[in-house]
This record gives structure tokens, C-alpha cells and sequence, in this order.
């Protein structure tokens, strides 16, 4: 537990004041809890002697305003509740994934994003609403467990001492299946990710699925995942229901326990019928907070796999990046640069040296190693090469590359990546930020997208919809394009950039480039021979 509330303490700090409204809340509606019980045995046995008529009013009145200062303080926590629980989780689900942004993108290389996503999301959800539980519940339940029994052993020492054999052997148990429940859900937890992971690429690879005519092998392959996820479901399910019948079992024994014990003090006078009541509610609440006591101890378990899972991301160290932030880039210079995927060899020992005022062309079959290349010039493999990058001669690795990439650089994919919002922010990435309407306009009649600039019903603000449905492929490129030259960087890199424009547009794009390359460096990787004439230097590679 400890473990787990170190883990979570960075995001539940925040919100203190509103998590100790919350306990207060708790304290306050379980003291009512037990003086409840109380206030109905009393009038109980205030009818069996038959003088409850002129106390009647005050009794009911008393219950009736018990019963709603519960309901107004269960309204009240439950909303404290639900806005601590969903800014925290989303405050560590944030870190989580800003963590994966910013580790070695060979992190990423070999995993199933989805998947990924939904662990973060389960396991993020999973230890904060754990903590916030534990938080609220466990003092207000150590009060609900130790005032009724307190009092019981006043009405019946006996009673009493049973209800502490079953908290002992409440714990025996706990400790004996504790173990066999962990491992059970942890297998349970990754095949569950897994198999929602496969769910939901039968939704993003629809159009891949129609065009191979894969829909059945589809669903086949995601039988086969279901069958391992029922696997892990059915020994789950085993280890739980032995944890949880025993626990029935001590419930039935512990409620046998008490009528035979309490039952016979009412025979020989030593208690009422309204105390009997009272003992048997407090002796309720008592076995329910010992339950919870014991159910938390399963929960416990649990979450540890969630907090265990969330550990192994964040003690995977982030990329390197220094702090020394350029306001220019006139020069870029590597050395000695190899680098390898694994086994694989895709770059080695290449020095070249680019100026601003020129346009650079790379060159290469797939595979050669064109993208990586420029990918490792940007600082994307920053710990993973070897040899010297440097920027105006400062290493790469003392640089703050995440605010050059940001700041300076301006990239322009093959198969680009637009995101679900508006075309407007598509271009700036910031809501805040103003795209020049007419420098847009202008781009985009260069490009020949003027009918496309007409076609969008709400202008810059048209939402590009998921997966970019709403645009062809030669229109996401473009936007790409622009998006790009829009920056204004001081390096900027071109992926093919010519192979969805027509000749007319191809030959405006490639004298803009000319136009604009005296105050930054330009990339292109290309195979048009047009594009080539105006490169200064060609950068050509092959596979090792």
C-alpha cells in the first residue's frame, strides 16, 4: 500500500483540502451511521414497555433528520469525489504519456499503441481511484469497526469476543490467498489490454480489412485473442471465488455467531430486545467494515499490478536533451554517425556538412536509410548513435532539441499525420496562435487547392475528422506542405514533397523553395529530377 500511495502522492497533493473535506465528510456520515442503530433499538424497546407514545415524535424526527444529513453528505462527497478522481487520474495519465513523448522513440518502435493506451488509461484510473477510496474509507471505517464493537462488548462481552476471532481470522485468510489472487489478475490485466488492443484495430484498419477482403481472419484473430483473455478469466475467476468464498463462508458463521450468543443473553435477561437490535446492527457494520478491511486487501493487490505496470514506463529514462536553446541555425555538421536497430546496421560512419542558403537532396532506395538519417540529424535518436551531431558547433546532446524541433524546424511527411480537430490548429498546432489567412491562401493556389479552400464549409475553423476521412491523400500532403512553410523554420525537411502535386504545381513549389532557401537549410528526400537540379548536394544512401 505504501508503495502505492508514494507513486500517486505527486498527483493527489494538489488536492489536499478538497480529499480532507472528503474524510471529514466520511467521519461525519458513519458517526450517523452508528447512532442510528441506536436511536431504533431505543424505541424499540420503548414500545415493547409501552411508553413510546409521548417520545414518538422526537424519535422519528430524530431518524428522519439522521437519514438526511446521510443523504446531503453522501451528495456532497460524491461530487468532491468525482472531481478529484477524474483531474488527478488525468494529471498522471498526462505524465504518463508526456514520459513516453519524450523517452527514445525505440520505446515505441515494437508495441501496440492501443494497447498501450488502454493500459495507461486502466492503470492511471486504477491507482487513483485506489488511493482516493482508501483515503475516504479507511478512517471512516476503522471508526465504524471499533465504536459499535466498543459498545457491544458494554451490551456483551461475549459478542465482542467473537467479533475479534472473526477479525483474526479475517486476516489469516487474507494472508493465505493474497498471492494466488495477484498473479491471477495481473495475467488477466495484460491479456485484457491485449485483447481490446486487437479490438480496436478491427475498427482502425476498416478500409485495410475491406481491401484485402480480411474481415473473417479478422474476427478469427480476435477469437483467438478472446479464447487466451477467457483463459485468464476462468483462473481469475478460481482464485477470487475461493477468496471470496471464505469470505461468505465467515459471514454465514459470524451471523450464526451472533444470534446463538445474542439470543441467549435476551433469554437470560442480560440484554433487551431493542439492545439485541442494536447489537445485531452494530455486530452488521462491524462484519462490514471488517469485509472491507479484507476486501482491501485483495484490492490492494490488484492495483499493485496497476502500479507496477505504470513504474516499468517511468523507469524507462527519457531521450537526453540539454538546454541550450539556438535562435538560428546556420550550420549542421556530423562526423563519424553510425547507428543500428538492433542487429540491423542502417547508417555507417557518414560525415557530412550542411549550410544554410542550401537546398540538400537525399537519395537512396527504401530502406536505404534516408528517414532515419534526417531523423537522427533532428535529435530523434539522440542516445542511440554513434559519432557527432552538431548545430553551429554546439552538440546536439547540449541542445534543447525538443524546443529546436519545436521552434526552429518545420517537416513535411509522405503520409502525414493530421489530427481531429480544425484546420486552423492542423496549421499552428497552438489554439491560440493566428494563421496568416492570406499567406494560406496564397500557398494553397500555388499547391492547387483552391477548389479544396472553397469546398470547406467552415473555412479554417472545418473539422478535419478522424483518420482525415474528409481529405484525400494528396490533400493531407499538401496541407502538410503548408502547415511546414507556414513555420517559417530555420531548417526544413520535405518528404517526397513533389509525388502528390500536379507538373504545373510541382514546378510553383520547387521555385518557391528556390526563393526561400537563402535563410535556412532545406532536406528533401526525392527521386524528382526536377527537384534535384536545384539541390546543391546530393546525400546518397544505400543498405549496409
Amino acid at each position: 500500500m505504501k508503495t502505492i500511495f508514494s507513486f500517486c502522492k505527486p498527483y493527489l497533493k494538489p488536492f489536499r483540502g478538497r480529499i480532507a473535506a472528503l474524510i471529514l465528510l466520511f467521519i461525519a456520515a458513519g458517526l450517523m451511521s452508528v447512532v442510528l442503530p441506536y436511536l431504533t433499538g431505543s424505541f424499540l424497546d420503548a414500545l415493547i414497555n409501552g411508553d413510546a407514545g409521548e417520545r414518538m415524535e422526537r424519535y422519528l424526527g430524530l431518524i428522519a433528520a439522521l437519514a438526511a444529513g446521510e443523504f446531503f453528505l453522501g451528495y456532497a462527497s460524491e461530487r468532491i469525489y468525482i472531481g478529484v478522481q477524474c483531474r488527478a487520474g488525468h494529471a498522471l495519465n498526462a505524465d504518463t504519456i508526456y514520459h513516453i513523448q519524450n523517452m527514445p522513440y525505440s520505446f515505441m518502435r515494437d508495441r501496440n499503441t492501443t494497447f498501450l493506451n488502454q493500459q495507461i488509461n486502466n492503470d492511471a484510473n486504477a491507482v487513483v481511484i485506489y488511493c482516493i477510496s482508501v483515503l475516504q474509507n479507511i478512517l471512516s471505517s476503522s471508526l465504524t469497526l471499533l465504536l459499535p464493537l466498543t459498545l457491544i462488548f458494554c451490551m456483551e462481552p461475549w459478542l465482542g469476543v467473537a467479533m475479534i476471532a472473526v477479525n483474526l481470522t479475517y486476516y489469516v485468510l487474507f494472508a493465505f490467498f493474497k498471492g494466488p489472487v495477484l498473479h491471477a489478475q495481473r495475467e488477466f490485466m495484460n491479456e485484457q489490454a491485449d485483447y481490446f488492443s486487437k479490438l480496436g484495430t478491427q475498427l482502425t484498419n476498416v478500409r485495410f480489412v475491406q481491401t484485402h477482403g480480411l474481415a473473417r481472419s479478422y474476427i478469427a484473430r480476435l477469437g483467438r485473442s478472446l479464447e487466451r483473455l477467457l483463459n485468464s478469466s476462468y483462473k481469475t475467476q478460481k482464485a477470487q471465488y475461493a477468496f471470496g468464498g471464505s469470505d461468505v463462508i465467515m459471514q454465514c458463521a459470524a451471523n450464526l455467531l451472533v444470534f446463538f450468543l445474542g439470543g441467549r443473553a435476551v433469554l437470560r435477561g442480560r440484554m433487551t430486545a431493542g439492545e439485541f437490535t442494536v447489537v445485531l446492527s452494530y455486530f452488521s457494520m462491524t462484519l462490514g467494515a471488517t469485509r472491507y478491511f479484507f476486501s482491501l486487501g485483495r484490492d490492494t493487490q490488484r492495483t499493485r499490478v496497476s502500479r507496477d505496470r505504470l513504474a516499468e514506463i517511468f523507469d524507462q529514462p527519457e531521450q537526453t536533451n540539454g538546454t541550450e536553446k539556438p535562435a538560428d541555425i546556420g550550420r549542421i555538421e556530423c562526423s563519424g554517425v553510425s547507428f543500428r536497430y538492433g542487429e540491423e546496421k542502417v547508417l555507417a560512419d557518414r560525415n557530412e556538412t550542411f549550410e544554410k542558403g542550401k537546398i540538400y537532396a537525399f537519395v537512396g532506395e527504401n530502406g536505404a536509410g534516408k528517414s532515419t538519417f534526417i531523423s537522427l540529424l533532428l535529435g530523434l535518436f539522440i542516445d542511440q548513435y554513434e559519432g557527432s551531431v552538431r548545430y553551429d558547433g554546439v552538440p546536439i546532446e547540449k541542445l534543447d532539441m525538443r524546443a529546436v524541433r519545436r521552434e526552429l524546424v518545420g517537416v513535411s511527411e509522405q503520409e502525414p499525420m493530421l489530427l481531429e480537430d480544425t484546420l486552423r490548429f492542423n496549421l499552428s498546432f497552438d489554439d491560440q496562435a493566428e494563421v496568416d489567412e492570406a499567406e494560406f491562401r496564397a500557398l494553397c493556389e500555388m499547391l492547387n487547392l483552391d477548389a479544396f479552400l472553397r469546398s470547406l464549409p467552415d473555412g479554417l475553423d472545418t473539422v478535419v475528422r478522424e483518420g482525415s476521412t474528409n481529405l484525400s491523400g494528396g490533400e493531407k500532403q499538401k496541407i502538410s506542405i503548408i502547415r511546414a512553410l507556414l513555420k517559417h523554420p530555420k531548417l526544413l525537411v520535405l518528404d517526397e514533397p513533389t509525388s502528390a502535386l500536379d507538373r504545373e504545381s510541382a514546378r510553383k513549389l520547387i521555385d518557391y523553395l528556390s526563393g526561400i532557401r537563402e535563410d535556412k537549410i532545406i532536406f528533401v528526400s526525392t527521386h524528382d529530377e526536377q527537384l534535384l537540379r536545384i539541390c546543391a548536394e546530393t546525400v546518397t544512401l544505400a543498405k549496409q
